[in-house]
């Protein structure tokens, strides 16, 4: 279980950087710290579509264990990128 939680906190923290390094480099547009959640929610619908009509045996619980390990980086990816906004917009006020 231990390799599970490891698992979620490399790949949340991969994400993070990716979302943080995008939101620095491209600060005019915001639209683009988005973009590493939108790719990680396609590979959710993904890992599900493909663990519940085209897997065979004990394929299926891999599957949805993928889905709930990109389901948790999806949300991760997603408020790091809401809270980088945020703070942006309030340092452009000042």
């Amino acid at each position: 279980m231990t390799g599970f939680y490891l698992l979620v906190a490399v790949s949340s923290l991969i994400s993070v950087l990716i979302t943080f390094f995008l939101g620095r480099f491209f600060e005019k547009r915001a639209i683009v710290k988005y973009i590493p959640a939108i790719i990680i929610a396609l590979a959710v619908i993904g890992f599900f579509i493909k663990s519940r009509f085209f897997s065979t045996g004990f394929e299926d619980l891999a599957y949805i264990v993928l889905a709930l390990i990109a389901g948790i980086v999806f949300v991760v990816s997603l408020i790091t990128a809401f809270i980088m906004d945020l703070l942006q917009r309030r340092n452009r006020r000042k």
